[in-house]
Formats: structure tokens, sequence, C-alpha cells
């Protein structure tokens, strides 16, 4: 089981850095910043999958870990709809080719998976650290 989660890991880092190399390397960095939001979604979709089917897999074993599991689910289900009406704009956004990006929808969940994926992987690596620094004062 480790060996399959090592090879999924190593797919996503492989895919991350391609969007990276695309855009980078790439003759229109415009036409590949798309590629680059679409893995973001991509991750975005695949951790709330994740989330939300590992929550599914641990609820029953114990009750600490069904607690965890459906905070964490909705604390990023709360900050996402926090986001959505705080940050997200919908202001008109136009290329560099001239072409107007004005549908409401679209800016608004751009701008809130973005915020939500910066968010969640802030999050992560703070309470990354708070566990080593925990498991280190113990």
């Amino acid at each position: 089981m480790k060996k399959i989660t090592n090879i999924i890991l190593i797919a996503l880092v492989l895919l991350a850095v391609l969007s990276v190399a695309t855009w980078l390397f790439g003759g229109n960095e415009l036409a590949e910043v798309d590629f680059m939001i679409y893995v973001t979604y991509a991750y975005l979709g695949l951790a709330v999958l994740s989330l939300v089917g590992l929550t599914l897999m641990n609820m029953g074993k114990s009750r600490s870990n069904s607690k965890v599991g459906l905070f964490v689910f909705g604390g990023l289900a709360v900050l996402a709809v926090i986001l959505w009406a705080a940050f997200a704009k919908a202001i008109p956004v136009t290329g560099a080719d001239g072409t107007v990006f004005d549908d409401v929808f679209t800016l608004k969940i751009t701008d809130t998976g973005l915020y939500l994926t910066y968010a969640a992987l802030a999050l992560t690596v703070l309470f990354l650290f708070w566990g080593v620094i925990r498991k280190a004062l113990k």
C-alpha cells in the first residue's frame, strides 16, 4: 500500500512540475496559466475527495478520529463560503489579447478555489509544524 501511495505522490508532484514548466517554457504564458488553474482545481478536488473518503473510512473506528475529520471537512466548507462571500471578486478581467472575462461565477469560483488552496496549504504546514513541536516537547 505504501508503494502505491508513493507512486501517486510522485505523479502528483510531476503534474505540478509539468504545469509550472509549461508556464515557464511555453510560448504563450497566458495559455499555460489555464493549465495551471486546471491543475489547481484537480488538486483541490482530489483533496476534498480524499478528505471525505478518509473521513468516511475512519468513521466509527474511534470517536476522536471521526470528530477531527468532520471538523476539518466542516471547517473547509465554512472557509470556502467565507472566502466566496468576503474575498472573491467578480471584477471583469481583460486578457493580454483583449478578451474580456466577465462571467461572475467563473471569476468568483476561481478566486475562491485559489484562496481555499492557499489557506488549506498554510493550515496543513502549520499543523504539521505544531505536531512536530508537540511531539518534541513530550
